[in-house]
């Protein structure tokens, strides 16, 4: 806690201070990464807007290059215009003059070189692959083939070895975006950013520039073309030319299943020029493309036809394509896409290993150990049971205070008093306290003016007379037994505390108190069962437990430190070489909170204190004087709340991610894989305490609710640490419902004559 709040301040200053640089970093990264290097520098040229060009500019001219030109009339004559630097570049046709009609733009396909010779180029999109790849390198390097390689930013983020194989064998490189978005659609801002991130990842990975691009999900027809002059005209605009195919043997369709039969060969002989159209990566099985690659070559050859890259065959492309002198820019560039595309599935998969570590490996070691305690581990009981006395802190709780009362008054054990402290209540709690107490000799009324639940809790150590104290909350209801099996887990003198079982009463309300009821017996039969195997129990919740007296008084008592006082003292008790036990047959039940609203009340407190005590004994941690305590649960429990501090907003991210690019399939299958292991958790849960199997019907609904509350607390318990604020105690308002109940109760048994208070001095046998 911080009441100055300069440490808010403080930090506010610095995250200013830090927003202010990076402001200032991002006004002058985002326009140098967005510059076009097929610019060289120049500002990006004006030109004309898809609706100027219109939806359908007539198509002129042969080749497998496709460009935007403004048609210049002469005469009899017609020119194409670059639309965007004003150069001249071609002379229209008769036939082309026809076809172009009255149009003020077209496009025009062109290029391939006038060298007499049959060529024919391989070129292969959405690469590079990790695996197909270099299996298709292996093949051309024993065919002594050079191909042209159309690679996606995003893949050459994760590839580098392959791309530099790929210049280093003497294979041309092509743009083929960042994503493999469909440029024709996008909008100006995102197509651009898809060339020139890609052109510049390209640049600082392999040292080569390419200033040519051909779009995802182009084809040679002219109606395809139309369909994509939005994004024709963005990549000549910022510099690139736009390239094609001849020929699409639709390979990719062959690999997908969803054409069968062998994959056509282009028609060889028929012209002098092929541009092949093939995939080496964009998912799927591409052995089918190697195969038909391996077959194609000496056909190929032997009807005349010599491999080459697409630059060799188009002087357009041959000036636009070179080593690259690599710009900080561009470094940048290719570090921000490693962060975006290459850590991500890395950090994802360690996440998914340590979740399973975590949940899987710790859960099934949970298990083991909660099975080897109920089947192997002998229940060690007290040959005579203490005498107690029940110790219950109020504020107002005139609704469900005489029920609790009744059912510790029929308690099978014979109880000696009853203690209620009432911590200023300003309803009628201390009226029924007193008016029970009037006809029952055993009930005693304290009142102090409110100071908190750890004060009342102290005042009733102080003024309880047996040496052992059970602890109920005021909204407690326990079973004639649950009393004397706490007890009967003092079996030695080193037992400090015991810890009972507390179950959702009112489960059957709604949703949120099914869930919680399904937590309940998860955590407690599983979790602080292992716990109790390996006598680290880190909380005994002070809604139902039972107490050593000098135990607690040694350590302290209560701390108003923080707002978990349970774990505080429980760990406290740890540190002074205590024993804590559970007793599963020591069963209350407790009304959990019935709005969404009260939920996040309570868990905010519980999960605020809890971390405030682990804190508070952070010297436990990993030190083995403390056993299992302090090298696995204390560890396991401050990395149960890192991990998803730091790495939540991250792993939303990529699933939203996931559903967006894949659909909602992977994220279901994540979601049932971890369902299904808490699903066998939860059915041992459920056997070891013997409760119904209704329970499990909550199992797929579980995590829905438990992760958006985990990341809610996580993230507001961090802010009020950082704020230094106070957080009140946010008590639940009672509401009584109550339907899963103990048997109503039965008239007290009879109590025998008790001493007045007794201290019992600590053990020589426990350990400082």
């Amino acid at each position: 806690m911080d009441p100055s709040g300069r440490r808010w301040k403080r930090l506010r200053i610095a995250a200013t201070v830090i927003g202010g640089v990076l402001l200032i970093v991002l006004a002058v990264a985002v326009p140098a990464v967005t510059s076009s290097p097929a610019l060289a520098g120049a500002t990006t040229p004006e030109g004309p807007t898809v609706a100027e060009v219109g939806d359908a500019p007539p198509v002129i001219g042969e080749g497998v290059l496709v460009r935007v030109v403004k048609l210049l009339r002469d005469g009899a004559s017609v020119y194409g215009q670059d639309p965007f630097d004003g150069q001249v570049v071609t002379e229209l046709s008769a036939l082309e003059i026809d076809r172009a009609g009255d149009a003020e733009y077209a496009l025009q396909w062109y290029g391939y070189d006038q060298a007499a010779g049959r060529t024919i180029s391989l070129t292969f999109d959405d690469g590079p692959d990790p695996v197909y790849t270099p299996e298709l390198l292996d093949l051309l390097a024993e065919h002594d083939v050079t191909a042209t390689f159309f690679v996606t930013g995003e893949q050459v983020a994760k590839n580098p070895d392959v791309m530099r194989r790929i210049v280093r064998e003497g294979h041309a490189l092509g743009n083929h975006s960042l994503t493999h978005v469909d440029v024709g659609e996008a909008t100006p801002f995102r197509s651009g950013l898809e060339l020139v991130l890609s052109d510049r990842i390209m640049r600082a990975q392999t040292g080569w520039y390419a200033s040519f691009f051909r779009m995802p999900y182009e084809s040679f027809a002219s109606s395809s073309m139309q369909a994509d002059v939005r994004g024709i005209l963005r990549a000549q605009q910022l510099g690139y030319v736009v390239t094609s195919h001849d020929f699409d043997p639709k390979d990719w369709a062959y690999a997908s299943g969803e054409l069968t039969g062998d994959i056509p060969m282009p028609p060889l002989g028929v012209q002098d020029h092929v541009t092949l159209l093939l995939h080496d990566a964009g998912g799927g099985d591409r052995s089918r493309t190697l195969e038909y690659v391996e077959e194609l070559i000496p056909l190929a050859r032997d009807a005349g036809y010599t491999f080459t890259t697409m630059p060799q065959v188009h002087p357009q492309l041959a000036e636009r394509t070179g080593p690259a002198e690599v710009t900080g820019w561009d470094r940048a560039t290719l570090a921000l896409a490693q962060l975006v595309f290459v850590v991500p599935p890395v950090l994802l998969q360690g996440l998914l290993v340590l979740a399973l570590v975590t949940m899987g490996g710790l859960g099934v070691l949970y298990t083991v150990l909660a099975l080897l305690r109920a089947r192997r581990s002998p229940r060690r009981t007290a040959t005579e049971p203490l005498p107690a006395s029940v110790l219950v802190a109020a504020y107002n709780e005139e609704l469900v205070i005489r029920r609790t009362l009744q059912h510790v008054l029929a308690s099978a054990h014979a109880v000696a008093e009853i203690v209620v402290v009432d911590d200023g209540s300003t309803d009628g709690t201390a009226a029924v306290v007193r008016d029970m107490a009037a006809s029952e000799p055993r009930i005693r009324l304290l009142q102090q003016v409110n100071r908190g639940k750890w004060a009342a809790l102290n005042l009733g150590f102080e003024q309880a007379r047996q040496p052992v104290v059970v602890t109920l909350d005021a909204d407690t209801l326990i079973t004639p037994e649950t009393i004397g099996a706490l007890l009967a887990r003092f079996h030695s003198p080193r037992v400090g505390a015991v810890a009972g079982v507390i179950k959702v009463g009112n489960r059957s309300r709604n949703v949120l108190t099914r869930w919680q009821a399904l937590e309940y017996v998860t955590q407690i039969g599983v979790e602080r069962a292992a716990a109790a195997y390996l006598d680290a129990i880190a909380i005994v919740p002070g809604a139902c437990a039972a107490w050593r007296r000098t135990a607690v008084l040694e350590a302290g008592g209560y701390s108003e430190a923080t707002l978990a006082e349970d774990c505080d003292l429980t760990l406290t008790l740890h540190q002074h070489g205590w024993q804590i036990e559970q007793a599963e047959d020591a069963v209350a039940y407790t009304e959990a909170p019935e709005t969404a609203d009260a939920l996040v009340r309570q868990r905010v407190r519980w999960m605020f204190g809890t971390l405030q005590a682990v804190w508070r004994h952070r010297s436990m941690i990993l030190r083995p004087r403390y056993g299992w305590l302090g090298m696995l649960v204390l560890p396991m429990s401050a990395l149960a709340v890192l991990v998803p501090l730091l790495f939540t907003p991250f792993v939303t991210v990529v699933l939203l991610l996931m559903v967006v690019s894949g659909g909602l399939v992977p994220v279901l299958g994540y979601f049932a894989l971890f369902s299904i292991f808490y699903g066998l958790l939860a059915v041992v849960a459920v056997r070891l305490l013997d409760e119904r199997a209704a329970h499990l019907l909550m199992v797929p609904l579980y995590r829905v609710i438990f992760e958006p509350l985990r990341a809610y607390l996580i993230y507001s318990c961090l802010g009020s640490a950082l704020r230094g604020v106070r957080l009140g105690w946010n008590k639940l308002a009672r509401t009584a419902h109550m339907d899963a109940t103990p048997a109503e109760p039965l008239p007290a048994p009879a109590v025998p004559t008790v001493a007045a208070r007794q201290p019992v001095s600590r053990p020589t046998a426990v350990p400082a």
